[in-house]
């Protein structure tokens, strides 16, 4: 099972208007099985368009799942809240789960996520939408998974 990391990253482009030289600072959202493994992805995502580039941060996020929608450029963080019943106790707490949603604008984060969680079977509300500084999204694809594993296997 894969974790989802922010990896923050800065490095030096040229202005194409003047020729200056500025530095930027930008976030990538990934999932990977461990750090390390997080920041070869990255790289290996990045090196055809910044060849070199300073590792800021890279840290474990808590997100449940990604929502991508291409046709869009911004991404917004939606927190999700229900009640669940404890069944030991019969307390009931409170849960908060977080999404990442490729959307138009925030009424368009929260249509997604309303028509994501039609039909379920507990009362839930959308305290919290807010844009997110991230890039861009690169989610971890089965397929390449299971090409490495049987590559290894054949090994």
């Amino acid at each position: 099972m894969t974790d989802w990391f922010t990896v923050k990253i800065k490095y030096l482009k040229q202005n194409p208007e003047n020729g200056s030289i500025q530095s930027k600072s930008e976030a990538y959202m990934l999932n990977a099985l461990s750090f390390t493994e997080a920041e070869a992805r990255l790289q290996g995502i990045l090196e055809e368009y910044i060849p070199e580039y300073n590792l800021l941060a890279c840290a474990k996020t808590n997100i449940q799942d990604v929502i991508i929608d291409e046709a869009f450029d911004y991404f917004y963080k939606v927190k999700v809240s229900y009640i669940s019943a404890d069944p030991d106790s019969g307390k009931e707490k409170k849960i908060n789960e977080n999404y990442i949603i490729q959307a138009d604008g925030l009424k368009d984060a929260y249509e997604k996520m309303e028509g994501r969680l039609q039909g379920s079977i507990v009362d839930w509300e959308i305290p919290s939408i807010s844009k997110t500084t991230v890039v861009d999204v690169f989610p971890y694809i089965e397929e390449k998974v299971l090409e490495k594993e049987q590559q290894e296997v054949e090994a």
